[in-house]
């Protein structure tokens, strides 16, 4: 038998709108009343109508994840860790969570406004354009580093500053010629490891060079190994990289092998975000720490509070970064 949020009410002891009250998240229920209407819930396996729900509310139950470019991003742990964040925290609600993969699906869910908000991986210039994001008139919360234009509320690393941190590291432990790994400049998260790398290198008084800096035309680093390798090889001199993502880290060990190249003891690799398989790859990742679960917890987090009426005061909430040493990094061999 289907149990109604009549039977809910009756069963604790309360109104239907103390229940509804619950279900929604809003204020209004005393904690004792609150806690035994959640005891009723999972007891008795309630599950809200939202289709009944929207048609008063004219809203969907849905929050749309939107995902850039393509089916690669599944296997790159950046992405599916923070997905696994923004999950746990919808969780904590009556909301469903749909995602998309491609363009066409992304603008098929948003543009027949199937979702009451969206949760969007920041994308890249040519991409899903500011004017027709703003357009949908959809509460958005973007994750990751995006236009500094742009109106929506943002979580992001700390990127500047975890390629500074990697590139301090390396510099401590002796390198001086150190080079960059990092994705397409169409990408507002490469810029700001380039401005980061950039920087640092200049205000350590080492020499800043283009000829060091490798510029993926994609993030999918399968497809650009031996591209890498072959950058390595024409770049001996560099004894370090700093790369934008331990996903790119982890493809220059495997470009580094093929160039000839023993890591650390010819080369210095250190990563940025720390995913979970960095500590246990071999030799396990030097890398710079961010909570990549609570940006996806904050970001589904400051979502339900618009979808509540709630203000938001801090639309740029950045997550700090920690320099983590592990066996991919070491002094550079005295040449």
């Amino acid at each position: 038998m289907t149990v109604s949020i009549k039977d809910v009410a009756r069963l604790a002891g309360v109104s239907t709108a103390s229940v509804s009250r619950v279900l929604s998240g809003k204020p209004g229920v005393g904690a004792a009343t609150a806690e035994r209407i959640r005891k009723v819930i999972e007891e008795n396996d309630y599950r809200p109508n939202l289709g009944a729900r929207g048609l008063v509310k004219r809203t969907t139950g849905n929050i749309a994840v939107v995902v850039p470019r393509g089916s690669f991003i599944l296997n790159n742990p950046f992405f599916s860790t923070i997905i696994e964040g923004i999950a746990k925290g919808i969780d904590q609600t009556d909301y469903n969570m749909l995602m998309s993969f491609t363009s066409l699906q992304q603008k098929k869910l948003l543009e027949t406004q199937a979702v009451d908000g969206v949760i969007l991986f920041s994308p890249r210039n040519e991409e899903l354009s500011l004017e027709w994001l703003e357009s949908l008139g959809l509460p958005i919360v973007v994750v990751g580093s995006y236009l500094e234009e742009s109106p929506f509320p943002c979580v992001r690393p700390d990127d500047e500053d975890g390629i500074r941190q990697a590139v301090n590291a390396l510099y401590q432990l002796g390198h001086r010629n150190i080079g960059i790994i990092n994705g397409p400049m169409s990408s507002m998260h490469s810029v700001r490891c380039l401005n980061g790398y950039k920087n640092t290198m200049l205000e350590l008084g080492l020499d800043y060079s283009d000829e060091n800096v490798f510029e993926m035309d994609e993030f999918d680093v399968l497809k650009a190994t031996k591209v890498m390798a072959a950058f390595l090889k024409e770049h001996k001199k560099i004894t370090g990289v700093v790369c934008s993502s331990d996903y790119l880290a982890i493809g220059v060990i495997k470009a580094a092998t093929e160039a000839g190249l023993s890591v650390p003891k010819d080369l210095s690799v250190v990563g940025a975000d720390d995913v979970p398989i960095s500590d246990y790859i071999t030799p396990a990742l030097s890398t710079v720490h961010v909570n990549l679960l609570g940006i996806g917890k904050k970001a589904a987090s400051i979502l339900i509070d618009i979808l509540q009426g709630k203000q938001i005061r801090k639309k740029d909430v950045v997550f700090k970064m920690e320099y983590i040493h592990r066996s991919t990094t070491s002094a550079p061999k005295e040449s």
